[in-house]
């Protein structure tokens, strides 16, 4: 904002033009104009108008005043000392806006993506450094709000969960699953879910996510029967590359009507046993719950998912597999996936 600019907003006020409008003459969001306001406001002796005429013929009213604005933006440069690392890149201002906004992706996955893939840009920035960045709102395009769901670290502490589900005596506990598969040392044990859509709607989808790799399956089911479940799983089969029974060796689910037919789920993907957690647990079905949660920055809750096309379900499983991961070193989850096929 130049000391012009400040002129002709100045005139823009005194004629009635909106924020909105001048922000279109000037060339600059509405916000801009909003804050610039703000900095310029000042008291002034006008003549009063009718409304408020019973009072006097002068009142003092506040106006913005461009002289007052510059003086204020002039002592603000003189004592904000260092200047901002990204403020003379505006390439890649555009590239955080747009990852975050239209990509979804968060800061750090910005900033570990460019450094795995090599830095582009003249100014270099750390994460800690571009979540102030966004917090001071020195973007036009992204606030706090345009972040990803920062997951909540705390759980339901273990005291509070029940061991056996009444409506699952007979099915395997997580409890008697290895430490192969505990500890992520092995490849091919999956975690499963489902995603609801809006109250009312049957189709569900279908999520499935392997724990050492994180590489995320989604199948959109019809609803959340035990025999779309099922139908799902065998569809897969036509999607997977490699050994069936190699790259399914084991199934995690949780204690939902639609997922307690183990047998028939260990027949239909192939693999050599379904376990279950804890009711009440969904921290042990952790890869699936963040899985999840990467899925819904496309498909909030409430969403209609029978309006959802295969091929647009489809896009978000790439995005989501094509997601630099800060515990992969910001590799992919198809990154580490491929190099166990």
């Amino acid at each position: 904002m130049t000391e012009r600019d400040r002129y002709k907003i100045e005139a823009y006020f005194q004629a009635g033009v909106k924020p909105q409008e001048i922000a279109e003459h000037i060339g600059c969001s509405k916000r801009t104009i909003e804050r610039e306001r703000r900095l310029g406001m000042a008291p002034q002796l006008k003549p009063a108008t009718k409304a408020i005429k019973a009072c006097g013929d002068i009142q003092v009213q506040c106006v913005y005043l461009a002289d007052v604005a510059q003086r204020r933006h002039e002592e603000n440069a003189a004592r904000k000392g260092r200047g901002l690392k990204i403020d003379k890149d505006h390439g890649l201002a555009r590239h955080i806006e747009h990852k975050i906004k239209t990509e979804k992706w968060s800061p750090a996955a910005i900033i570990g993506e460019l450094c795995q893939r090599g830095w582009r840009y003249d100014a270099r920035i750390c994460v800690k450094t571009l979540h102030n960045y966004i917090d001071q709102q020195l973007f036009l395009e992204i606030t706090n709000e345009d972040l990803p769901y920062k997951k909540n670290q705390g759980g339901r502490p273990a005291k509070s969960r029940r061991t056996v589900a009444w409506n699952n005596r007979d099915g395997k506990s997580i409890d008697e699953r290895p430490d192969e598969i505990n500890h992520r040392k092995e490849f091919g044990h999956w975690e499963i879910g489902l995603v609801v859509g809006r109250k009312g709607t049957r189709p569900v989808i279908l999520t499935l996510v392997e724990r050492q790799t994180r590489k995320s399956l989604y199948v959109l089911a019809k609803n959340k029967s035990q025999k779309e479940v099922l139908q799902a799983l065998r569809r897969l089969q036509r999607r997977v590359k490699g050994d069936f029974t190699q790259v399914f060796k084991s199934i995690t689910a949780d204690n939902g009507s639609e997922f307690l037919d183990g047998e028939g789920m260990k027949r239909a993907a192939k693999c050599g046993e379904v376990y279950y957690a804890h009711p009440y647990s969904s921290w042990e079905r952790g890869s699936n719950e963040n899985g999840n949660r990467m899925l819904r920055r496309f498909l909030p809750k409430g969403t209609d998912i029978s309006k959802l096309k295969p091929k647009e379900l489809q896009r978000i499983e790439d995005w989501a597999n094509n997601y630099p991961r800060r515990i992969f070193g910001y590799k992919s989850a198809n990154d580490m996936y491929a190099a166990m096929i």
